[in-house]
């Protein structure tokens, strides 16, 4: 007799799910980066996520993926910043990437006004952006491309230096000491 049963971590994963609440929040709850929503059980082969934007990427460093992925706008737009120049992407496109493709997200910007009545001015806010992402297996480490270490002309042409994930956080390429 064969009998289907969820496991208690995809029992979890579905009830996140359902209930609509991210399962990974990045950037801290207060002024969250990124939610993200596992569409599928993660898994080492294959994995759908739903992404919202809610910031741009960090803008010290260009980075690179864990894994290659494709990329589909669902909702909303931003600039994708790469090493060649800078590609707008919006509703419907498509972008597929090998995991070390170099690049950051800058999200649509709108100047909005503020609250005039308390004094407020002109207030300029992201626009949120929706994605799905399929990723493929996981093939390296992360991280950002910083410029090299140097004087002003090695930084500005010289070759970009690896710097880890987690090593990169608030000192980022070096600029606050450790």
């Amino acid at each position: 007799m064969s009998t289907t049963s969820i496991l208690p971590t995809n029992r979890e994963w579905l009830r996140r799910l359902i209930s609509g609440r991210p399962h990974q929040v990045i950037g801290g709850t207060d002024n969250p980066y990124l939610r993200r929503w596992y569409l599928i059980p993660r898994n080492p082969v294959l994995n759908v996520y739903l992404h919202q934007f809610l910031r741009s990427d960090d803008d010290r460093a260009l980075h690179d993926h864990p894994w290659p992925f494709v990329s589909l706008i669902l909702s909303g737009e931003y600039d994708e910043i790469t090493e060649q120049g800078t590609i707008h992407r919006g509703r419907g496109s498509i972008a597929f990437r090998r995991a070390e493709w170099r690049h950051r997200v800058q999200l649509t910007e709108e100047l909005t006004t503020g609250d005039l009545g308390n004094g407020g001015g002109p207030v300029v806010r992201l626009l949120p952006c929706w994605t799905l992402i399929v990723t493929g297996r996981r093939s390296r480490e992360w991280g950002f491309w910083c410029p090299a270490r140097g004087g002003f002309l090695t930084r500005a042409i010289g070759p970009k230096r690896f710097v880890p994930w987690r090593d990169f956080g608030d000192a980022g390429c070096g600029e606050v000491a450790s």
